[in-house]
């Protein structure tokens, strides 16, 4: 009896850091992206820079979170090897907390990831869509945030979020024109 008194606890909390959106059931999303990379014609109309929120919510512990985030997302190089600079702020309301934000900054530039959050892992797919993962801590490779960014070819850009511990959620980013080059 004491034993199962102390393995209780570990397994809650063995529970509590898988979270419950576990890595079989986020890697189902993958079956739906094409393999082959975006094509460079794409690849040039989406390289700019991006603005708007996400919503996502989660239900954990019979408890639902909710989270809005406001979003500037840089893309630039190339569709085999994306450059990617995203900035978040957030807003967001747990179980564990009443209310609470959050800036981030996640890179995969070197030279910007001074001060950066966290690091990105992209990848194009064919024809209009990019993965992108989001990693506080690359030692965790489950616990990331992922982003499927699908281009709907008008400066619109249609999000996928599906993050760790059941956070699922949905938004819009919009391109912010070049002022410079209409000058």
């Amino acid at each position: 009896m004491s034993l199962l008194r102390y393995l209780a606890p570990i397994a809650a909390l063995a529970l509590a850091i898988s979270g419950c959106a576990g890595p079989p059931n986020r890697n189902a999303v993958l079956d739906t992206l094409n393999p082959a990379p975006m094509s460079p014609q794409a690849w040039s109309r989406v390289v700019g820079t991006y603005n708007g929120p996400i919503r996502a919510t989660t239900i954990r512990y019979g408890f639902e979170a909710q989270a809005a985030m406001e979003t500037r997302l840089d893309i630039s190089g190339t569709p085999d090897a994306p450059l990617i600079i995203f900035k978040t702020n957030s807003g967001y309301s747990t179980s564990w907390s009443q209310y609470d934000e959050r800036r981030a900054t996640y890179t995969n530039i070197p030279s910007e990831r001074y001060g950066s959050q966290g690091t990105v892992t992209a990848s194009t797919h064919a024809p209009n869509q990019m993965l992108i993962t989001l990693r506080r801590d690359t030692t965790l490779t489950h616990k990331g945030i992922w982003m499927i960014l699908t281009f709907t070819g008008d400066g619109k850009v249609d999000v996928d979020w599906i993050g760790h511990s059941g956070w699922r959620g949905n938004g819009e980013l919009w391109r912010v024109p070049n002022l410079a080059a209409s000058q």
